[in-house]
């Protein structure tokens, strides 16, 4: 075997699955490349692929290397309970990949549980079986059983996710097989990998001349390194796309302040109209204190002009209307804004700021409306009184002319008694 050398190689899967970069098998890519690459097993098959980010490293290698290599891939792709459940989505990327990028490499994908693929094989057919399925310690413990027969002498088996964060099942258990086969080796980054030689330890002694125990922890800090890499970049275009979002928040405060500004025109006129009915009433009241008939002409001038009133408070509440709903659309453009950062946050409450002003100029639209509804009960307490006031002269004028038939009819018993009592004419 020629000297073990770390590479960095490209991986062509992540042209369609930009996601493979930061899959949790990402850390392990470089290894099981090298792996194919010096090792050049020639019979390999993984249960569990999932979007394939380490069946396509292999695939890579295998291409790179031109190596004939025979690859099987096991998964229902579908999901199981502890991963969740997903549709087709998974499978047509996953075969979509295959065949732009290794349609020219030995593989073939076995769309089937486990438990029905094993029976697919003789003992002893694989030179390396990678275990990747669910994660509970029965069904790892019901994979490894199962399968090592199907592992060749000096064979090697891979376990994922034996130091996961999640405290899988597969913790357990790599704990447990690792202390009834001494020869293994395991990384602990990217949710851990487990590296078994049960059959012999012919690969595992191969590793150990080739220092592999030191390059345990290149792999590993390499992978940490590409890993902080990507997230960098990404971070640095997530920074791009907040700072075009708080661009298109700057342009959106602009539009609030045009909004407050129309408002503000709408708080004039009805300030405007406001002094137009001050100077009504003022003008009754110098009416009242003449004549009814200047009051009666007043008051078809007040109509007209209340209708005119009328038309400009419809137009106004349309306006009001087309505001709400621009409002409307500007709240749910907010539910994405709302998930930026802080800077962003802080021009959201600009925002609610504005939101404010505008309700506030709203309400005093509205105490406008109601100082205008209130002088308009004026007029019409003044007419009220207007009429009060002529019932009362009628009514007077009947009582002085009934006083004046009393004081008639006084005089004549009083010349009546002068003349039985006194002889006077």
């Amino acid at each position: 075997m020629e000297k073990w050398n770390i590479s960095s190689p490209r991986y062509e899967s992540d042209i369609v699955n930009k996601s493979l970069r930061v899959s949790p098998w990402q850390g392990h890519r470089n290894f099981i490349y090298d792996y194919f690459k010096y090792i050049r097993p020639q019979t390999v098959i993984e249960l569990g692929t999932h979007y394939g980010c380490s069946f396509f490293a292999m695939c890579q290698s295998m291409k790179d290397n031109h190596l004939d290599s025979k690859l099987y891939a096991v998964d229902t792709w579908e999901g199981d309970p502890q991963a969740g459940f997903y549709g087709d989505e998974v499978w047509e990327t996953v075969t979509a990949t295959k065949q732009k990028f290794f349609s020219g490499q030995n593989t073939e994908f076995l769309k089937m549980y486990f438990n029905d693929a094993v029976k697919k094989f003789d003992d002893e057919t694989f030179d390396l079986i990678h275990i990747d399925g669910l994660h509970t310690y029965e069904a790892v413990s019901e994979d490894f059983h199962n399968w090592l027969p199907k592992l060749k002498k000096d064979g090697v088996m891979l376990f994922h996710d034996v130091d996961s964060e999640k405290k899988y099942g597969t913790n357990i258990f790599w704990e447990e097989i690792k202390r009834k086969y001494p020869c293994f080796f395991e990384f602990s980054h990217s949710w851990g990998l487990g590296i078994l030689f049960p059959k012999g330890k012919k690969v595992y002694e191969r590793l150990i001349e080739n220092r592999f125990e030191d390059k345990l922890w290149i792999y590993q800090y390499k992978a940490l390194y590409e890993y902080e890499t990507i997230k960098t970049y990404d971070l640095t275009r997530m920074a791009d796309e907040r700072y075009e979002a708080i661009l298109q928040q700057n342009r959106m405060i602009a539009e609030r302040d045009t909004t407050i500004a129309s408002q503000k025109e709408l708080i004039d006129e009805k300030d405007e109209g406001i002094g137009n009915q001050t100077r009504m009433i003022e003008e009754r009241d110098a009416v009242i204190a003449g004549q009814k008939a200047l009051i009666d002409e007043r008051d078809a001038v007040i109509t007209s002009q209340k209708v005119l009133i009328d038309e400009k408070d419809e137009g106004m509440r349309k306006q009001s209307r087309m505001i709400e709903e621009r409002d409307a659309a500007i709240t749910s453009q907010k539910a994405l804004i709302d998930e930026k950062d802080e800077g962003m946050r802080k021009q959201s409450r600009m925002i609610e700021e504005r939101d404010a002003v505008i309700t506030s100029q709203k309400a005093l639209i509205d105490e406008k409306d109601e100082g205008m509804r209130k002088q308009s009960r004026m007029i019409d307490e003044r007419d009220a009184t207007i009429r009060e006031q002529a019932l009362i002269m009628e009514e007077q004028a009947e009582r002085l002319e009934h006083l004046e038939i009393l004081w008639e009819k006084a005089r004549e018993h009083k010349l009546l008694f002068r003349l039985m009592f006194h002889g006077e004419t």
